[in-house]
């Protein structure tokens, strides 16, 4: 009975947090620092067929992530999208930055409606690399 009780517990404060994180301090949802309101768009399961990440996904993260995260980019040493090995380990922290809309940063280009339809599936199909 305690386990559960922990389990409930730990499940509420999750979603207290998860509320907290996406609204904003007028209780407006979140919407980046851009000003706009972010989607609530994360796929409920792995969309079929699963986005590529060779032939979707890569291109995505070259063209939106590159300026920072590769080559050179203020980013790079910290949070480095290299190659698909690093993309993968960093699988997490890239889905809940995209979905909060905290990035791409307001000033760099944002995704299209298809692009991030594209990332957030993929990386709800737990990021393969296919």
């Amino acid at each position: 009975m305690h386990t559960r009780a922990l389990i409930v517990c730990g499940a509420l404060a999750l979603a207290a947090f998860a509320a907290f994180a996406c609204t904003s301090s007028d209780g407006s949802s979140a919407g980046g620092s851009s000003g706009t309101q972010c989607p609530q768009d994360l796929p409920a399961a792995c969309p079929t067929p699963t986005p590529s990440f060779a032939g979707e996904v890569d291109p995505i993260i070259v063209r939106r992530c590159g300026g920072c995260h590769l080559d050179g980019g203020v980013a790079q040493p910290t949070r480095d999208f290299t190659t698909y090995d690093d993309i993968f380990r960093q699988r997490s922290p890239i889905l809940n930055q995209v979905y909060s809309c905290n990035m791409p940063p307001p000033d760099a280009g944002q995704p299209t409606p298809e692009e991030r339809a594209a990332l957030l599936g993929w990386l709800v199909c737990k990021a393969p690399n296919n």
